[in-house]
């Protein structure tokens, strides 16, 4: 998988990996058929660009008429199959149709409440334990504050940590945020961070539309914070990789063309837009990309083009290139 937003499915696969499966019953020419125009009309109605989503759907259905499926009988070929042709025209990274191993893992079977709250308790419990992925902050020569996180958890769990995190670092002179290693997540978590990196006065940051769902909603940084603010003036710097995707690659295009960071290393992935899946059969489950960023300024995303650093480096290096430049700018900006 090529993007956050498919590792559950990619998680579905690695469990089913372990697990002794049955021979999968091949699919008939009517569940070929059904399975396809499930998969067209899941793309007609909520594709974020209705024009390509529809242009999916008709291609779908005309490979179908003129029997280019009529060979396939394996669901594991026939969803592999489509997502080539899907991308062929959409070329987006969150979008594909995913191959579930397992029956069971498609619906698996419903646990009761008492069950259900233990394991979401357990779950929130061990990503407290790991601290939602952010490594331990490093303070470095010239009082340039150091923070590396790996992806981005639920305000409703990570957002206390996050402020008392930030809250700390606000005396330092400059700030690198390490992305070189974040695969995305929650970019709800966005403006809770971003909002530690502005003044009080609430900047507009980005907008989010989901076809799906026919909603647009606004995310700006918060006006009043319950730890102290690093502030607006102070620089700020954001590491990058060629890994670097998602909620991490939206992180850093906010703040670069907010003018609030300046980005280091490599080009990111270009993974812009956000999935939503649900099955159409027991393995096959269409990944339709439905929500979109639209920045602030650019009234854009970083979609395919990924988010082009300001300072080109190795991602390895990049680390080393950043200080350099922060300790070359607090030099300027020192009385």
């Amino acid at each position: 998988m090529s993007t956050f937003i498919k590792l559950a499915a990619s998680a579905l696969l690695l469990v089913s990996a372990l697990v002794q499966a049955a021979p999968e019953a091949p699919l008939t020419p009517q569940q070929r058929n059904q399975v396809i125009a499930d998969i067209a009309s899941a793309f007609e109605q909520t594709y974020i660009f209705p024009e390509v989503g529809s242009a999916i759907a008709r291609d779908l259905l005309a490979r179908r008429a003129r029997g280019e499926y009529d060979h396939v009988s394996a669901s594991r070929d026939l969803a592999a199959l489509l997502s080539k042709h899907i991308d062929d025209i959409s070329h987006d990274k969150h979008t594909e149709v995913a191959y579930l191993e397992e029956d069971q893992l498609a619906a698996p079977p419903p646990a009761d409440p008492a069950t259900v709250r233990k394991r979401a308790a357990a779950r929130r419990a061990r990503a407290k334990a790991a601290n939602y992925d952010f490594a331990a902050p490093q303070r470095l020569d010239g009082n340039i504050a150091l923070v590396r996180f790996d992806s981005f958890y639920p305000p409703a769990e990570a957002a206390p940590f996050v402020h008392a995190l930030m809250s700390d670092l606000a005396d330092a002179d400059a700030l690198i945020l390490d992305l070189r290693e974040n695969g995305g997540g929650a970019a709800q978590l966005i403006p809770v961070l971003a909002s530690y990196l502005f003044d009080e006065q609430p900047v507009h940051l980005y907008d989010t539309l989901d076809r799906r769902l026919g909603t647009r909603s606004e995310a700006w940084t918060a006006p009043a914070l319950t730890g102290a603010r690093f502030g607006g003036r102070k620089p700020v710097y954001i590491l990058t990789s060629a890994g670097t995707i998602s909620a991490a690659e939206n992180l850093a295009y906010t703040l670069q063309q907010l003018g609030r960071a300046t980005v280091v290393g490599e080009r990111t992935v270009g993974a812009a837009h956000g999935s939503y899946g649900k099955p159409v059969s027991s393995h096959l489950v269409p990944m339709v990309a439905s929500r979109r960023i639209i920045h602030a300024v650019t009234k854009s995303d970083w979609d395919r083009s990924g988010v082009l650093p300001d300072i080109k480096a190795p991602a390895g290096e990049a680390l080393d290139v950043a200080l350099a430049r922060a300790r070359a700018d607090l030099a300027k900006s020192a009385p």
